[in-house]
């Protein structure tokens, strides 16, 4: 998707998020080391920066973003 939109300018990337730290997936898994879980609005400020123009160079990138687990 990247390459083929390269010449219009358009940036295609993948966010890979591990479990969100949702009080539905709390509920869900109330014994889970919730310290290991990704805060959603680290996700979004991830999101806020690939849409800023200082992000404008990335593109075709795959990020994952796994919290307390790496």
């Amino acid at each position: 998707m990247a390459r083929e939109n390269s010449d219009k300018r358009i940036a295609a990337n993948v966010v890979l998020p591990g479990t969100m730290d949702t009080a539905a997936n709390r509920a869900a898994d109330p014994g889970a080391d919730h310290s290991k879980w990704v805060h959603p609005c680290q996700v979004a400020k991830l999101l806020v920066h690939l849409v800023s123009d200082q992000a404008s160079q990335v593109s075709g990138a795959v990020i994952p973003v796994y919290g307390g687990e790496a």
